[in-house]
């Protein structure tokens, strides 16, 4: 099993004036060709890491583990 981090495309927005139906749900691998994308060989590897992502992004953006 391998697991990879997906990133939200667009943060939520910070001052909730997203209407209701905005729900921000498209996930990526990588923002931009130099952002990098991230493979791991065990949950708690890949969970550490996102800890790391979500820690270091001002702009709350979200952060999703799946299993390929």
């Amino acid at each position: 099993m391998a697991f990879k981090i997906q990133k939200q495309y667009i943060p939520k927005d910070q001052y909730n004036t997203d209407p209701t139906w905005a729900e921000r749900k498209v996930w990526v691998y990588k923002l931009s060709d130099s952002d990098s994308e991230e493979s791991f060989n065990t949950i708690e590897e890949a969970s550490a890491r996102k800890l790391e992502l979500e820690n270091s992004d001002s702009t709350d953006r979200e952060y999703q583990i799946i299993e390929i």
